[in-house]
């Protein structure tokens, strides 16, 4: 299932849970601040029943009798009780057991149904109602003909309410979820679009690089054929691996440290020994799953800002440790250092800002990269700090 059919499904299977398993107090938005569960909706219903009761005491104490106040109240209050909660119990039943068959009805189906229970509700809730107050010949009078008008009045005045409440509050989770369901297909597009530019990104390989290695292998073939030879070797070795990491989504950290490895054995050939480096990685770190291609552009940068100015060039040294539940990797060099302008000092180039930007699209700004000038010695050391699942 794709992720745009994944986003539409889970839209319809939000919507069914708010039609069916949502509470008409919900209309307030202060009520909508508690997650729904079971005892939140029967705490809601009881509400509810009671704002209903407090309703029609008041009718009732307006136009009515003053007589038996007491008795009234008693009664009115069993009654708003037994109906609401008999709605509520038809709700959460039919809910339940028709809830994949409800969902593929039409919207005028839905309509019927928030009528329908009510009613059939009000009926029940009556009969309940009056047989817990022991009032059995107006049970009967309620279920007879003319009794029958009046409570079919009451259920109908019930069920415009619920169901104008229902219909509302349904229209407005619709436009919220389709709102939703379209935010996450322009978030699942853009992320695509990022990933096929890193992979483009992964599988470049700087021209100058490249043209350098071969303009130096050439120049080597004369005067030092094993040499050029090895340089050649190496460079191979170099493209397979980078080329291999271009095309996966994750490797494992030794093969990119292997990847690394053959990088700066290339440039070791090309720069003799104005290139030193060390790579130190406790071998159960070796098989944890990373992003490929996040180290070359550090180790990249290192050499291009740090060592190649010098003329005595420097040490690389990579180091790969636990910090916590980050998977921490220091990537230092003694080398030339930050520039004395801050506008030229590495750190806001385009392969850093598209190495932190990736970052942020891969970890939603729970790794880190930053740059920090050595203190003791020359040079810079960049703190690459990835979440360990």
């Amino acid at each position: 299932m794709s992720t745009a059919d994944r986003a539409t499904a889970t839209a319809k299977w939000n919507a069914f849970e708010l039609k069916y398993d949502g509470h008409p107090l919900e209309f307030i938005h202060f009520f909508r601040r508690w997650p729904c569960s079971t005892p939140r909706d029967l705490l809601y219903t009881l509400i509810w029943n009671s704002l209903i009761f407090v309703a029609l005491a008041m009718v009732g104490l307006l136009f009515g009798s003053t007589q038996h106040i007491g008795r009234f109240l008693w009664v009115t209050f069993v009654i708003t009780q037994s109906v609401g909660f008999t709605i509520h119990g038809l709700f959460f039943v039919c809910g339940r057991l028709l809830g994949h068959w409800l969902i593929r009805l039409p919207d005028w189906a839905h309509y019927v149904y928030f009528m329908l229970i009510p009613t059939i509700g009000v009926f029940i809730g009556y009969g309940i109602g009056f047989s817990l107050l022991d009032m059995e010949s107006t049970r009967r009078y309620v279920f007879s003909a003319e009794g029958a008008k009046s409570v079919v009045v009451f259920s109908v005045l019930i069920s415009v309410l619920l169901s104008a409440m229902f219909i509302s509050r349904d229209k407005q989770r619709r436009s919220e979820l389709a709102l939703a369901a379209e935010r996450e297909r322009a978030t699942e597009a853009d992320r695509r679009a990022l990933e096929a530019q890193l992979r483009m990104l992964q599988a470049q390989i700087e021209p100058h690089f490249l043209y350098n290695t071969l303009a130096n292998a050439v120049g080597l073939i004369g005067p030092a054929p094993d040499k050029a030879r090895h340089l050649l070797e190496k460079l191979i070795e170099y493209l397979r691996a980078s080329l291999t990491a271009s095309r996966e989504a994750q490797t494992q950290l030794g093969r990119e440290l292997n990847t690394i490895a053959a990088y700066l054995a290339l440039m070791q050939v090309r720069m003799g020994e104005r290139l030193r480096y060390r790579i130190d990685c406790p071998s159960a770190l070796s098989e944890l799953p990373i992003p490929p291609m996040l180290l070359q552009p550090l180790v990249e940068n290192a050499i291009q800002h740090g060592l190649e100015p010098l003329i005595e060039g420097g040490e690389i040294s990579l180091q790969v440790s636990f910090e916590g539940s980050h998977l921490q990797i220091q990537i230092c060099d003694s080398g030339a250092g930050f520039p004395s302008t801050p506008v030229q000092r590495p750190g806001g180039g385009v392969g850093l800002s598209n190495l932190r930007e990736r970052l942020d699209s891969l970890y939603g700004g729970k790794a880190s990269l930053s740059l920090t000038e050595r203190q003791a010695e020359r040079g810079i050391c960049a703190t690459l700090r990835l979440p360990l699942a």
